[in-house]
């Protein structure tokens, strides 16, 4: 999930960069650069470069505290399954239990291992972005809820009780209540960035006026009003910008 942040973070910053770069190559141009759309100003295109470095940077600020609690959560989560392995090895070891009782152990072990990872890409949709961390929250939040299922079993099967710390009941509740926590950092954490993100991609991309298609019309204007074979309309020419 982080790699993915880290990927989408650098793409925004990129078009942020190459409007000052594009500013720049205006800049230098002089007197030639006279549109008529009041939109592709230089000083408008200023406002929308400064506009978008300060959302950047808000956004920047809020990722690391984010990025941190998913990391935090994975490092709970992520080992959850070998440890699923062993400690059906345990119960399967204990005295007594029916095969109806081993059944429910293991239908509850298959619901818990049957958690995915979420690898979708962070959108500019905000919607998106929503759907995709509440389908997120939410497995963990299952998974979470059927680890308070096995405890239970665990509590009412008579003869239940490992010398092992790590197999203890009292030893997974505890776990139980780290995997609550780490969710609810991740949420506490993620509603402030995706508010600061939906406010950065209204800039760079969804708004009438938004930076990409701003800077590509002042682009065209550029390239109209120079020399193909020039050297500012081949630098001018290579300067992208994109839509995620």
């Amino acid at each position: 999930m982080a790699k993915s942040i880290s990927k989408f973070e650098t793409g925004n910053a990129k078009n942020i960069a190459n409007l000052n770069v594009l500013i720049q190559q205006i800049q230098a141009l002089g007197e030639i650069y006279k549109p008529t759309n009041p939109k592709i100003l230089i000083e408008n295109l200023q406002n929308t470069y400064t506009k978008a470095s300060e959302e950047q940077d808000a956004v920047n600020q809020l990722l690391a505290p984010y990025s941190n609690a998913v990391n935090e959560r994975e490092a709970i989560f992520t080992p959850f399954n070998k440890f699923l392995t062993k400690l059906r090895k345990v119960y399967k070891s204990t005295e007594n239990v029916a095969d109806a009782e081993m059944e429910n152990f293991m239908t509850i072990i298959r619901k818990l291992k049957g958690y995915k990872k979420d690898t979708s890409e962070p959108s500019t949709n905000s919607e998106e972005e929503q759907k995709q961390h509440s389908t997120s929250q939410l497995s963990y939040d299952l998974r979470t809820d059927n680890l308070e299922l096995l405890i239970s079993l665990l509590e009412n099967t008579p003869n239940y009780n490992p010398n092992e710390e790590e197999y203890k009941i009292a030893t997974l509740k505890k776990l139980k209540e780290d995997m609550k926590t780490a969710t609810n950092k991740v949420n506490q954490t993620y509603i402030p960035l995706n508010n600061a993100r939906n406010q950065r991609n209204q800039t760079l991309y969804n708004a009438e006026d938004n930076l990409v298609d701003t800077s590509y019309k002042a682009k065209d204007y550029l390239l109209a009003i120079l020399d193909s074979k020039s050297a500012q309309y081949k630098a001018i020419s290579k300067i992208k910008f994109n839509k995620k």
